[in-house]
């Protein structure tokens, strides 16, 4: 296990990143992860991403009573993007998203984000190092 935590990061990452406008609803983007069984879509704004949205963001807002279908992605996504560079070790990004309390991370090289990292890449590519799946 030690040798994945030194790795770099980008051999974990989930590439060809499914995104979502800012302007479509959360049901919208509740169905589109329900129907690819993901956690989180990359929100974009004019062809850049400009937030995520997440199953934690959609569970506040139903808990806050916000109706899904009418409540646009852009009123409620997070948009405080964390990227990482696709170089650093895998254990420096489970760092990060410890501090940050966060589960997915955009990763980025050369200036263009190549995907997304969370913590379920990593333990399911453990799992499957090991023989579990």
């Amino acid at each position: 296990m030690e040798t994945r935590l030194l790795a770099p990061v980008k051999e974990f990452v989930t590439p060809n990143l499914l995104t979502i406008g800012k302007d479509k609803t959360l049901h919208d983007a509740a169905v589109l992860m329900a129907s690819v069984n993901i956690g989180s879509l990359v929100v974009q704004c004019d062809d850049t991403p400009c937030g995520i949205i997440t199953e934690r963001d959609i569970i506040r807002s139903i808990a806050a009573g916000r109706q899904l279908d009418e409540t646009a992605i852009g009123d409620v996504m997070t948009q405080h993007l964390i990227t990482i560079s696709g170089s650093i070790p895998v254990k420096d990004a489970l760092v990060v998203m410890s501090k940050e309390a966060i589960r997915h991370l955009l990763v980025e090289e050369g200036g263009r984000v190549i995907g997304m990292f969370s913590f379920k890449n990593f333990l399911d590519l453990e799992r499957l190092r090991v023989g579990f799946i």
